[in-house]
């Protein structure tokens, strides 16, 4: 993933081409190659959404191919914005145009062509990505969404709005862009097992999970209620939590201290409630949030706000909490 924006510029410059190469290969292991025409003009402008990278570029007269990598497999999403691209894989040809949409797997040699002028946006993610979402993440060869669907077309908006925002936003913004973007890869590939992969062990622990972070406030939050989220059975989720040697709740609750201990943490002294620190953590009441507290940290949410910086760390730390 790339750790720090990056930006390539075509000019007129004798070296120009070389460092366009250069960077093409070191930042996003493509190999570039010319052809007749002027280049001159083009740009890529890229910076990274948590697990995935994102890439706004215009191209023309040009020709983009994965070099051999031993690594990761990469997926990519790629919209066209203006122009045309051409993308060989296989056997497979085609000609993706503004509005379109292509999926396609760095494994398997591709080439795509940029014979006019074209904007093209594309996110660039790790299969393991979809893989412990338990979506489809084997790509025999390039996907085309149909764009007539009003999914398809809201994935679309929705990338082009975030490319749109120049990686302005916080660090934390991104993260959770890219998250959500991921979430909805399984929308553009047509799949009908999809949902039967989507129900294996690790994706359902991962979608119990991410439904227990979302919930974490609401005191209603039950075994029943995250497994109906989840579309399995309460006893299938209960043994699923138990091969990780933990029970359901047991992992709401702890959950549910570590995001209080954060709270905590980060309050200006005086300024919180502790009442209002356990509705917010899903507590129905402060007597409950406090007891727990102390049984979890040793030391009662009062005296975990009083706390210098140093002694709650070492408190929190000893306690196995990573804030």
């Amino acid at each position: 993933m790339l750790n720090d924006p990056i930006r390539l510029v075509l000019t007129d410059e004798s070296d120009s081409k070389d460092i366009w190469r250069h960077g093409s290969a070191s930042a996003f292991r493509l190999n570039c190659e010319f052809s007749p025409g002027a280049p001159a003009g083009g740009s890529v402008d890229a910076w990274n959404l948590g697990r995935l990278d994102i890439l706004d570029g215009r191209f023309a007269h040009l020709s983009l191919a994965p070099l051999a990598d031993r690594g990761d497999t990469w997926l990519y999403l790629k919209l066209v914005t203006q122009g045309a691209m051409h993308i060989e894989q296989g056997r497979q040809a085609r000609r993706i145009g503004p509005g379109e949409i292509v999926l396609v797997e760095s494994s398997r040699p591709y080439r795509q062509s940029f014979d006019e002028p074209t904007g093209l946006i594309a996110l660039r993610f790790p299969a393991s990505a979809l893989k412990e979402r338990g979506l489809r993440h084997d790509l025999r060869n390039f996907i085309t969404p149909d764009m007539s669907t009003a999914d398809a077309r809201a994935i679309g908006d929705l990338v082009a709005s975030i490319a749109a925002q120049r990686g302005a936003t916080s660090a934390n913004m991104r993260c959770r862009q890219g998250d959500q973007l991921l979430d909805l890869i399984d929308l553009l590939i047509d799949d009908p097992a999809a949902l039967m992969r989507a129900r294996s062990g690790d994706a359902t622990l991962f979608r119990a999970k991410r439904f227990i972070a979302q919930n974490l406030r609401s005191p209603d939050l039950t075994v029943s209620l995250i497994a109906s989220a989840v579309c399995v059975s309460d006893t299938h989720l209960s043994r699923l939590f138990r091969a990780e040697g933990e029970s359901v709740m047991r992992y709401v609750w702890e959950s549910r201290l570590v995001l209080a201990a954060d709270i905590l943490k980060r309050n200006d002294k005086g300024r919180v409630q502790i009442s209002d620190i356990a509705y917010r953590c899903g507590f129905s009441t402060a007597s409950h949030f406090s007891r727990a507290f102390r049984e979890r940290y040793g030391v009662s949410p009062r005296e975990a706000l009083a706390a210098d910086g140093c002694e709650a760390a070492t408190w929190f730390g000893a306690a196995g909490t990573h804030i």
